[in-house]
């Protein structure tokens, strides 16, 4: 294998710091197989999974169809093939349900395979490396032990920027990529104010007062529209549920952006719970495939996905995402 450098406008020191490349001295996401197909503007990269009662094992034989037409695939690569997983922790608030997710965290790091990448980051207050991208299984759980469980929430503002990043290290590698968010973000402890003041206390009729939610939403909306450029499945789990009118806005609006991207989002009403959804995520991960998909010419700004496995009738179940917006068009 031959390293690749996917230092890409943008990324800066936040993926890769401290992983050089020997010749160009540019920053690198492990060492990973060239791509057979360097990832252009015709070209996307699409997660898929395969469910579990889809019968025979073994590689599937995928058929893709692009905006109504077949598309030629690629490449695939399988859950047994490189994954970077960016881990990104935006805890400030919530000690005991940190506490576990911290040991939920470091066990499933431990049982990853060799050839998973693991980059752990902190989101609150201000996006910052803990760990490099690494295999070293003692450096990641060390980073994330170490941290304090203190500031400001900060998934809202970094997950575009890490989702570009995810999605710069798709262009230049062969590798899979995915981002996790753990996380107990109260939308109050936002530095953002996404209350909808009272504009006038004495009219029935003043909309602030019936949809208090409405800056969430149009955030959220705003920030899934920009994601749906993006190929980088995005995953969170949420360690702490809240049933405030304004928190289920917003971890409704969570769910909409792992959507989005054909991610997860799992939230936990209590510790015991967060384990699990732990685990459930790094399976969920692990397990996908990544097809690299051409473009018809003259793909519509939004692309429709259609893909299939050994056979359109009893075949296989598949998840993927059902549609990308072209960047550009």
């Amino acid at each position: 294998m031959r390293g690749i450098c996917i230092l890409a406008v943008g990324i800066g020191t936040v993926i890769g710091a401290g992983i050089v490349c020997p010749v160009h001295g540019q920053k690198l996401a492990g060492t990973v197989r060239a791509s057979p197909e360097r990832l252009s503007p015709a070209l996307i990269r699409v997660p898929v999974w395969v469910e579990p009662g889809s019968g025979a094992t073994g590689m599937p034989e995928f058929q893709a169809t692009v905006a109504g037409s077949p598309s030629k695939i690629l490449a695939v690569k399988s859950p047994a093939d490189d994954l970077l997983l960016m881990v990104v922790l935006d805890m400030t608030q919530d000690l005991t349900q940190a506490t576990a997710a911290k040991a939920a965290l470091a066990a499933e790091i431990a049982k990853l395979p060799a050839k998973t990448m693991v980059s752990v980051l902190r989101a609150q207050d201000s996006l910052k490396v803990l760990a490099d991208p690494t295999a070293d299984r003692a450096k990641s759980t060390e980073a994330i032990e170490a941290l304090k469980i203190s500031g400001k929430a900060g998934l809202l503002d970094t997950v575009e920027f890490l989702a570009g990043a995810g999605d710069a290290i798709l262009r230049e590698s062969a590798v899979r990529v995915a981002i996790l968010y753990v996380t107990d973000s109260d939308i109050q402890n936002y530095r953002e104010n996404f209350t909808n003041p009272v504009v006038n206390s004495s009219d029935t009729r003043d909309l602030s007062r019936k949809f208090p939610e409405a800056p969430i939403q149009e955030r959220i909306a705003k920030l899934s529209t920009r994601l749906s450029r993006r190929q980088t499945p995005l995953f969170v789990v949420h360690l702490v549920y809240r049933s405030d009118r304004l928190n289920e806005a917003y971890q409704s609006g969570l769910q909409q952006l792992a959507e989005t991207t054909a991610g997860t989002s799992l939230f936990c009403h209590s510790s015991s719970e967060v384990t699990d959804a732990i685990q459930r995520s790094f399976e969920r991960i692990q397990s996908h495939y990544s097809l690299t998909l051409a473009l018809p010419p003259r793909a519509p700004k939004t692309v429709p996905v259609q893909i299939s496995a050994n056979g359109a009738n009893g075949g296989k179940i598949l998840s993927y995402r059902t549609q990308i917006a072209v960047k550009g068009k």
